[in-house]
């Protein structure tokens, strides 16, 4: 064997030795009941989507000096809390409060990230995007019906949502942590009136710690999901063509379309499954129903591994009561997955004077991280 072949050979087992975490939810690769503190100079920065990663040297209690990759954010998140690609350089010594990965890796979950030198804080996890600072009434067209964006000459879009997945309304609260994973196993049943198959399938991936979710291989996050996107969303009302577009910041570039010229909605076999279904919306005074039909399986329903069949018919509704606030509900009705028609929702917060910016999904980019 030539020295080309051993080497290709020596790359090839190092890339398949490396973990796939990509765009896996962080409870699955992290382990968020931990912490530990990394202090050391930077080696490398990889400015990359969907997360930046930051490579130091970190001297660990034996003296020995070992390599650590920390994820923070994405670009975008990175640029908003003012750290842009020329706030760090390499050899600055860091200070990083994290979360490590799940296993033997030396990789972590930053938190808190410091430059030791000034003090300067590069990144907290616990920032918020910007809100409306005031309640303003809710924008409407010159018709006097509700606007879902922006008022005239202003910027904006739909950011963070005021739960962490779908969970049936009239139940009490049920714990869950941001990626959606019980804080009990028990409280399954109050989640949605499940199925035995349905139940059985939410519990094993809950007990997997989401590492199956779709989201992970870049599939766009269809029904109630596509409102829990991190990067938000925004409605595009093109109301000449009788038609709304619903635009996401994060994930693929993939849209979806709601047909409001007054067409009836089709039968499940007549339209072609898709990850965001066939949807017809329709005005109720201020708010906006939505009925959906002809979704495909090859997504999760909501954060958490919420399952679904074919079956799946959604009502979704959409009101605006101020500017700042979207109120979205959702009834499901897929008689093969659960026992009954089921409702539950959450609010939207208005992120003012910002455009949604793009933030392009890419499968595996730690194979990156192999030179």
């Amino acid at each position: 064997m030539n020295t080309r072949h051993r080497g290709a050979l020596c790359l090839l087992a190092c890339v398949c030795s490396l973990p796939l975490f990509a765009q896996r939810p962080s409870s699955a690769v992290y382990d968020t009941e931990r912490e530990v503190r990394l202090e050391g100079p930077v080696t490398r920065i990889d400015w990359a989507t969907p997360h930046v990663f930051v490579f130091l040297d970190v001297r660990d209690a034996a003296g020995t000096v070992v390599n650590w990759a920390v994820q923070v954010a994405s670009p975008i998140d990175l640029e908003r809390s003012g750290w842009t690609r020329s706030g760090l350089r390499l050899g600055d010594v860091v200070s990083i409060t994290a979360q490590p990965a799940r296993g033997s890796q030396r990789q972590a979950l930053g938190r808190l990230v410091v430059l030791k030198a000034s003090a300067k804080q590069l990144f907290s996890s616990s920032r918020k995007p910007s809100a409306a600072s005031r309640t303003a009434p809710t924008p409407r067209w010159p018709d006097g019906h509700v606007r879902l964006g922006p008022p005239p000459g202003q910027t904006g879009y739909w950011g963070a949502a005021s739960a962490p997945a779908l969970t049936e309304a009239i139940r009490s609260p049920v714990r869950l942590n941001g990626d959606g994973l019980l804080a009990d196993l028990a409280d399954a049943d109050r989640v949605a009136p499940f199925q035995p198959w349905a139940k059985a399938l939410y519990l094993h991936r809950q007990r997997s710690l989401l590492k199956d979710d779709p989201l992970g291989r870049c599939m766009p996050p269809g029904g109630p999901r596509q409102f829990h996107m991190p990067d938000g969303f925004k409605f595009v009302e093109q109301r000449e063509l009788g038609r709304i577009l619903v635009l996401m910041g994060g994930g693929n570039r993939n849209w979806r379309v709601i047909h409001t010229d007054g067409r009836p909605q089709g039968q499940p076999a007549e339209v072609v499954l898709s990850f965001f279904g066939n949807s017809v919306g329709r005005w109720e005074k201020d708010t906006l129903v939505v009925d959906s039909v002809g979704y495909n399986e090859r997504f999760w329903l909501s954060s958490g591994g919420l399952p679904h069949t074919e079956s799946l018919h959604l009502v979704e509704r959409f009101s605006r009561p101020s500017l700042e606030t979207l109120r979205y509900e959702v009834t499901v009705d897929d008689p093969r997955t659960y026992t009954r028609p089921w409702t539950g929702g959450w609010t939207v917060q208005w992120v003012p004077n910002e455009e949604i910016q793009e933030s392009f999904c890419e499968e595996n980019p730690e194979f990156t991280f192999v030179r």
